[in-house]
C-alpha cells in the first residue's frame, strides 16, 4: 500500500512538472485538428457527398452555415424560369413572412414531394412548376395569416436520377441536377458509341473523336409521363440554339440510336461531309449543319446528285448556275429545296477569286519584305527593283530563290527510305536507294536553279525567271573569308585570297590533327552547295568551306569479342570437315 501511494505521488509530481509543455503541444495539435475540421465541414468536395458523381458538380458543392437544409451550389447557364422549372424532392424553398410578425422558413421538399409550413400545413408541390408551387403555398399562408406579406424563392436545387440508353459507351442511371442538358448527360455516359466496336472512343462533341454512325439528330428524350421529344444535337452545335439541347428532368430517359439515313454536301461550305438525314430536311438545313456557306468567293453553281428509286444510278439535277453570266448564284432561291436520303449537294465557287499573289525578298536589299506580283509577268529583277535594289554588301554567289510550294510537297520514296534507315540502318538498302537517300537528304528542296552572277553581272536574261506565288528570294551578305572546320589545329574563318588552293588554307589553319579523316574531308562550294572530295590542289573560291571530319575510333576489345565466336565456329567447322574426309 505505501508503495502504491508513493508511485501515485511520484506520477502526480511528474505530471505537474511535465504538464505545461505537453499541454501546450496537445492544445496546439487539437486546435489544428479543429481548424482543419471546420474547413472540411465548410467546403466538402463532390467526391465526399453521398450518391453524387464528381463530374456532376465539379467540386462546387458547399454546405451552409446552418444545417437545417442541404444546399448545393450548382452551375447554371442562365436564370431559372419559374414557369418551366419543375419542383421535386430535395429542392429547397425559402418562405419569408413579414407584417404582424417577421419569420423566415426553410422548406425542403421531402421524398414524397411535400413541404411542411409550421402552423399552416403540409402541401404536395412535387411535379408542379415553380410558379404553380409558389402560388399554392402563398394562397395557403395568406388564408392562415391574411394581413402579412409573403415572398417565396428557390434557394437550392436538388440532385436526381435520369437514364441514358442506346448508342453510348456507358448505359445506365446518372445523378444529375435540373440544369443538366442532354449533351451534358451524354458526356457523363462516356459519349457516343461506334456501330462496329463497343469500346470505341467517345464522340468529339461529347468527349472524343467524331463518330458518323450515331443518330445525333434523332435522340429521344422520353419523360416519365410517356411523352417524348426529339433532340437534334448536331443542329445545336451548328447554331448554338439551346432549344435543340433541352434540360433533362427527373426520371427522364435519353435514348441514342444509330442513324438510318444520310445526306452529303461538298464545296463552298465551312465543314463539308456527310450528315444525318431527317424527314423534312431542306438544302438550307444541310448548309446550316455544314456551318454555313463559305462566302469568301462568289457562288457559281449548285448541283444535286440523287439516286433513282430502287437503282444504283444517280441523276444530276442542276439547282442553279451562273457560269455563263459570271454573276453570283442566288442561294435564297434554292435553300428551301427538300432533300431525300443519300442525296449529295455540290456547291461550287469561283476559283482564284481576287487572290493576292506575293513573294518575299530578304537579305541584302534596301527594303526587305513582301511584294505583290502578277503571275506570268513579274520576274526576279522586277522584285529586286521594287525592293530598292541590292546593297553594297549583297553576295550574288550565295543568292537563291526557294519555291515554297515545291518545298512543302512530300516525297513518298524519300520518307519511306528515312523510316527504313531509322529502323534497320543502311545495310538492307541497295546501292540505288542509298544514293537516292544521300542525295535527296543533302539537297535544298525547292531551290530554283538561277545563276545570279550571270543575271546581274553578265546581263543574261535567261536567268531572270518568272516568279510564282509564295517564292522567297534571298541575298546573303558577302563573305570575304573561308571557313575551315573540323579536325585542324586552328578551326575558324580565314581571310580569302584569290587564286589560293586548299593546301594554303589548311596550312593557315595549322595543319591536320592526328585524328583527321583526310579521306572523307570535303570542300563545300558556296556557289552551288556541292561537296567535292578535298584535294590539296583544288582552287578555293570566296565563301567556300573546308570540312575535315574525325576518324572513327575502333574499339578493338569489342571487335575482338565479336570476332572470336566467328573464328571459333570457322575452326570447329573446319575440324569437322577434316574429320569427315580423313
Amino acid at each position: 500500500m505505501p508503495t502504491s501511494i508513493f508511485v501515485l505521488a511520484f506520477a502526480l509530481v511528474f505530471c505537474g512538472l511535465a504538464g505545461p509543455a505537453s499541454a501546450q503541444q496537445g492544445l496546439g495539435s487539437l486546435e489544428s485538428l479543429v481548424r482543419g475540421e471546420e474547413v472540411r465541414q465548410q467546403a466538402i468536395s463532390a467526391s465526399d457527398l453521398p450518391d453524387l458523381n464528381q463530374d456532376v458538380i465539379s467540386d462546387k458543392a458547399r454546405l451552409p452555415g446552418s444545417l437545417s437544409a442541404d444546399k448545393t451550389r450548382i452551375g447554371q447557364d442562365r436564370d431559372i424560369d419559374p414557369d418551366t422549372y419543375i419542383v421535386g424532392p430535395n429542392d429547397v424553398l425559402q418562405l419569408y413572412i413579414w407584417g404582424e410578425f417577421d419569420q423566415p422558413y426553410t422548406l425542403q421538399v421531402n421524398p414524397e414531394g411535400n413541404v411542411i409550413i409550421p402552423t399552416v400545413g403540409s402541401f404536395h408541390i412535387s411535379g408542379l412548376s415553380l410558379t404553380a408551387a409558389k402560388e399554392r403555398l402563398s394562397t395557403a399562408v395568406q388564408n392562415k395569416y391574411p394581413n402579412v406579406g409573403i415572398s417565396i424563392s428557390l434557394v437550392s436545387m436538388r440532385f436526381f436520377t435520369a437514364y441514358v440508353t442506346g448508342a453510348v459507351l456507358n448505359e445506365g442511371s446518372f445523378t444529375i441536377h435540373p440544369t443538366t442538358r442532354v449533351l451534358d448527360i451524354i458526356k457523363q455516359a462516356g459519349g457516343f458509341e461506334g456501330r462496329l466496336q463497343r469500346g470505341a472512343l467517345p464522340d468529339q462533341d461529347a468527349g472524343g473523336p467524331t463518330n458518323s454512325n450515331t443518330g445525333r439528330r434523332s435522340i429521344q428524350l422520353i419523360h416519365r409521363d410517356g411523352t417524348s421529344e426529339r433532340v437534334d444535337l448536331d443542329m445545336f452545335l451548328a447554331t448554338g440554339d439551346l432549344a435543340h439541347n433541352p434540360y433533362v428532368r427527373m426520371g427522364d430517359m435519353v435514348h441514342v440510336s444509330f442513324r438510318k439515313h444520310s445526306v452529303s454536301i461538298f464545296g463552298a461550305v465551312n465543314e463539308e461531309g456527310e450528315y444525318e438525314f431527317l424527314p423534312g430536311d431542306t438544302l438550307g438545313d444541310l448548309v446550316t449543319l455544314a456551318k454555313g456557306l463559305n462566302r469568301s468567293k462568289p457562288l457559281i453553281s449548285a448541283e444535286l446528285w440523287r439516286f433513282q428509286e430502287d437503282t444504283g444510278q444517280a441523276e444530276v439535277i442542276e439547282l442553279g448556275s451562273a457560269k455563263e453570266t459570271l454573276e453570283e448564284l442566288d442561294y435564297e432561291t434554292i435553300r428551301h429545296i427538300e432533300l431525300r436520303p443519300n442525296d449529295a449537294i455540290f456547291i461550287r465557287a469561283r476559283s482564284l477569286w481576287q487572290s493576292t499573289y506575293t513573294v518575299v525578298i530578304s537579305g541584302e536589299v534596301r527594303f526587305q519584305g513582301r511584294y505583290r506580283i502578277e503571275p506570268g509577268v513579274t520576274r526576279i529583277k522586277d522584285v529586286v527593283a521594287a525592293a530598292g535594289g541590292l546593297t553594297d554588301e549583297a553576295s550574288l554567289i550565295g543568292a537563291r530563290v526557294i519555291r515554297t510550294k515545291v518545298r512543302a510537297e512530300k516525297d513518298p520514296q524519300l520518307e519511306q527510305l528515312k523510316r527504313q534507315s531509322e529502323i534497320a540502318g543502311l545495310t538492307d538498302m541497295n546501292i540505288e536507294d542509298r544514293a537516292y537517300l544521300k542525295t535527296k537528304t543533302r539537297e535544298e528542296k525547292g531551290r530554283i536553279a538561277v545563276d545570279f552572277e550571270r543575271l546581274f553581272v553578265d546581263g543574261d536574261e535567261g536567268q531572270n525567271i518568272l516568279l510564282a506565288n509564295g517564292d522567297v528570294i534571298f541575298f546573303p551578305m558577302q563573305r570575304h573569308t573561308i571557313n575551315v572546320s573540323g579536325q585542324v589545329q586552328r578551326a575558324g574563318l580565314i581571310d580569302y585570297e584569290p587564286g589560293r588552293k586548299v593546301r594554303y588554307y589548311i596550312t593557315k589553319a595549322g595543319g591536320y590533327l592526328y585524328d583527321a579523316d583526310r579521306r572523307h574531308a570535303r570542300l563545300v562550294r558556296a556557289r552551288t552547295g556541292v561537296r567535292e572530295k578535298l584535294k590539296d590542289n583544288l582552287l578555293v573560291e570566296v565563301g567556300d568551306e573546308i570540312w575535315v571530319p574525325q576518324k572513327e575510333r575502333i574499339d578493338y576489345w569489342a571487335l575482338t569479342q565479336e570476332t572470336i565466336p566467328t573464328v571459333f565456329n570457322i575452326l570447329t567447322l573446319a575440324a569437322l570437315l577434316r574429320g569427315a574426309f580423313f
